[in-house]
């Protein structure tokens, strides 16, 4: 039986290990972008480095308003509302997420750059056409009607206006059911869109897809990060951060894409 967290479901995955995440991804909640696999960064450089190639992306103009679907921490949106000088409202389905990234970030720049709220990205509490862009990075993937949660971006986004999106994808026909489905669990995971899905869906919601170019080389060295870390913590927390990075590198099929599109 496929898995169909809920909204809520997702949430608590996040209410539990947001901590965990955030220590092993220098403060972000996603995985780090490699220029080059090859060359060892840190993963503060890399991860620093994905928000910068999302936040490129938006094509934004000083005093936007952005939306990140999924902020996590709010480290990104800090880092995106800076780079940009751009407003940056963060939704989150985890409440531990809204604390932390209002402990931490909500007043460490100038006052209503970045704010932060709980809010569902399938129901979404925005008037039509508020905000001139919108990002998601690994927020899609959880979602069990992204259709809705598309329609709902493109509503609350004005017409010209880019969605920027970073996220994981699997390719058709993957042969190792049992992993996937380890994957799934561990994650809140539904059933996962290939990229031509994800595209066709775009197309069907609103959006011109003006880009998509699979990074997933790109991403694979935080399989070796999560590794070197769960055997410097040990215990149960390195037990289940090894399981994260084994699911990981043994599903050859998944991938991660950058899509940029652009609202009709």
């Amino acid at each position: 039986m496929t898995l169909q967290p809920t909204p809520a479901d997702v949430g608590a995955m996040y209410d539990e290990y947001t901590s965990l995440f955030t220590d092993v991804m220098a403060g972000f909640i996603h995985v780090g972008y490699w220029e080059d696999p090859e060359r060892q960064d840190t993963m503060e450089v890399a991860t620093g480095r994905m928000t910068q190639e999302v936040g490129e992306r938006l094509s934004s103009s000083k005093g936007h308003q952005i939306l990140d679907v999924g902020c996590g921490t709010g480290k990104s949106a800090v880092q995106i509302a800076t780079a940009h000088d751009v407003q940056v409202t963060g939704i989150t389905v985890s409440n531990h997420q809204i604390e932390v990234a209002q402990n931490l970030y909500e007043s460490n720049i100038k006052a209503g750059q970045v704010k932060y709220q709980y809010a569902n990205a399938m129901d979404m509490p925005f008037a039509d056409a508020t905000f001139d862009g919108a990002y998601a990075i690994e927020s899609l993937v959880h979602m069990d009607d992204r259709r809705t949660a598309l329609l709902n971006i493109a509503r609350v986004l004005r017409p010209g206006s880019k969605l920027a999106i970073a996220d994981l994808l699997l390719d058709s026909g993957c042969p190792n059911p049992e992993a996937l489905a380890r994957f799934h669990e561990l994650f809140q995971v539904p059933t996962m869109p290939s990229g031509e899905e994800l595209q066709a869906l775009l197309r069907e919601t609103g959006f011109k897809v003006l880009e998509f170019t699979d990074i997933r080389d790109n991403v694979r060295p935080v399989c070796k990060f999560l590794e070197q870390k769960a055997l410097s913590l040990g215990g149960e927390v390195g037990d289940k951060l090894l399981e994260i990075a084994t699911s990981m590198a043994t599903l050859k099929e998944l991938g991660y894409a950058f899509i940029t599109a652009e609202r009709i």
